[in-house]
């Protein structure tokens, strides 16, 4: 099992929207709670990046003192 497929059957602190050809992952609110949750799923994201997924695109947000993840895109490696 790659780390994306066990990241979204168990993993926790984000929403996320897979196809065919990839998936997007946003927290599950925005708390701020929910927003420094979402960081370490992001930041495994890209970490792991080339175990079966390549990072398509990153969002940070721009209305908070730090810039923190609130989108991460993957595509699924063929």
């Amino acid at each position: 099992m790659s780390y994306l497929d066990d990241l979204i059957e168990n993993g926790t602190g984000f929403q996320v929207r897979r196809s065919a050809a990839g998936a997007s992952f946003r927290p599950t609110g925005g708390s701020d709670a929910e927003m420094d949750a979402f960081q370490a799923v992001a930041r495994n994201l890209l970490r792991n990046e080339g175990d079966g997924y390549r990072v398509a695109n990153t969002h940070k947000t721009s209305d908070r003192a730090q810039d923190l993840f609130d989108t991460v895109i993957v595509t699924i490696d063929e």
